[in-house]
């Protein structure tokens, strides 16, 4: 069964072209960031994450899988307008 997540990127993904997808592949945390990941995973991985940091550790979660699809999808995009 496909997320809701799912049916909304497909048609956003339908709209990058070959220089988008470059960009979106260099999406980068910045160090800030990243540090803040790592620690909300460590504390995770230990059973001490509050509520709050839990619901900002799913956030980070769900933002790389909504990229990591978005990214897919329009992959799978430009090689089909190539062939």
């Amino acid at each position: 069964m496909r997320g809701v997540g799912d049916s909304l990127l497909e048609p956003a993904a339908d709209c990058l072209d070959a220089q988008t997808l470059r960009a979106l592949a260099t999406l980068q945390l910045d160090d800030r960031a990243k540090e803040r990941l790592e620690l909300l995973a460590r504390e995770a991985n230990e059973g001490q994450l509050g509520a709050e940091e839990a619901r900002e550790y799913e956030w980070f979660i769900e933002l790389g899988d909504m990229l990591a699809t978005l990214r897919l999808r329009a992959e799978r995009r430009v090689v089909s307008v190539r062939q």
